[in-house]
């Protein structure tokens, strides 16, 4: 089943900001390009697996090249600018139809703000219904906060390297509960390394 909606489901945020959320299309490059631009160094690194100081041709078409079922990402724009203001994906893994990896992105000004939180309730929403029922998430090995909080939550450990652990969750049957997105918002937002996760997961896949 694919899930995608042309029309963005506009979201006032606690500020009073409004965003307005919708699945990534083919043309969007240029709206990823200008979201990773405007992170600061410290926030690439947090979020990418590498962060180079741009992202090239073949990252761009990687991260926009979207199926809406195995691979979905939702952009938050500014309703005023339309710029893209955030960033939530899932991929799923392969082999494993109801398992999916999971990563969220913000731009500085606008983290803390309550993008994440409707990003990823939405994501979630298309999750289960494209079949997915567990989310992935990796983590510095040395992020013991976030480790904790996704655990509180019932993450397992599956996975562990000198540098990351990756975790799995079960999705609830409905909605998100406040806890669980904000040790994924937590996660996404400072720690989960998604570049190269996502390339290496997309690459597995074979051609449609």
């Amino acid at each position: 089943m694919c899930v995608l909606d042309a029309h963005p489901d506009t979201v006032t945020l606690a500020d009073g900001a409004r965003i307005d959320v919708r699945p990534l299309k083919p043309g969007d490059e240029q709206l990823v390009e200008g979201l990773y631009e405007r992170m600061s160094p410290e926030s690439r690194r947090r979020r990418f697996l590498v962060a180079p100081p741009a992202l090239s041709p073949e990252d761009l078409q990687r991260l926009t090249d979207v199926d809406h079922r195995r691979h979905e990402a939702l952009l938050a724009l500014d309703s005023e600018t339309g710029l893209a203001v955030g960033e939530a994906r899932y991929v799923r893994v392969p082999g494993n139809a109801e398992t999916a990896e999971v990563a969220a992105m913000v731009a500085d000004d606008w983290q803390r703000r309550g993008v994440a939180t409707a990003l990823l309730g939405e994501l979630t929403e298309r999750a289960r219904a494209n079949g997915i029922r567990r989310y992935t998430a990796v983590v510095a090995v040395d992020n013991e906060p976030v480790l904790q909080a996704l655990e509180r939550q019932g993450a397992q450990r599956t996975t562990t390297d000198p540098h990351e652990v990756e975790l799995e969750l079960e999705l609830p049957s409905s909605g998100l509960p406040e806890r669980l997105e904000s040790a994924l918002r937590w996660a996404g937002n400072r720690q989960l390394r998604l570049l190269g996760h996502l390339a290496r997961r997309v690459a597995s896949w074979s051609p449609r």
